[in-house]
């Protein structure tokens, strides 16, 4: 009896050490991350966590997103949101600075501000890339494209794939505004981003 005890004990303990050490990714974005459309166990933050309880990592994913939040909110809402402690941070922030003609220079200040106050108060973070429609004029498009990979530059910090990479412009895989993805649209959205992520969660 005293051994069955003894046994007992330690797989508690075991599940407790395991719950315990269960890390938090934070999905910092917009409308997109908020999974506009679509009910939440069908947006892509909520199929990675699936993604990752199937590959048995101890990890588990808050997602943040708010509708028509641009980059000028990023700097508040890390702070906010740092409160629940997460360990790594994936901003997704961007999207709507490009569909409101907002200057490239200021989404760039706006993500260097938000990811310094994240280093300076030790959080990882990773960012992810955004692309605009052609249709924004090729200038801007390039402009905007290069900011973010300037800014992962700067900071030092990893680029995650373009978010809507084999999902932007395919009608099939979005809803009728053209913007936000359907549900097969999320499923492919988090099959990439995962691929794009999971080598930071081993």
């Amino acid at each position: 009896m005293i051994r069955n005890f003894l046994l007992l004990s330690i797989l508690l303990s075991a599940s407790i050490n395991v719950f315990a050490s269960k890390k938090t990714l934070l999905i910092l974005g917009d409308s997109l991350t908020e999974g506009y459309g679509v009910a939440q166990s069908a947006a892509f933050p909520a199929l990675i966590e699936e993604k990752l309880k199937k590959d048995s990592l101890n990890w588990t994913v808050k997602a943040a997103g708010s509708s028509g939040s641009t980059t000028a909110s990023g700097l508040e809402r890390i702070k906010w949101l740092s409160k629940s402690k997460p360990d790594l941070v994936l901003l997704l922030l961007g999207s709507n600075d490009g569909l409101r003609g907002i200057k490239p220079e200021t989404t760039e200040k706006n993500l260097n501000d938000t990811i310094a106050w994240a280093k300076e108060n030790k959080l990882e973070i990773m960012l992810g890339q955004l692309h605009m429609p052609p249709n924004y004029g090729k200038d801007y498009t390039k402009k905007f494209e290069e900011t973010f990979k300037k800014v992962a530059k700067k900071n030092k910090i990893p680029l995650v794939d373009f978010l809507l990479k084999d999902v932007a412009g395919k009608s099939d895989l979005n809803l009728p505004d053209g913007i936000h993805p359907n549900e097969k649209g999320h499923k492919v959205v988090a099959e990439n981003i995962y691929k794009s992520i999971s080598k930071y969660l081993k």
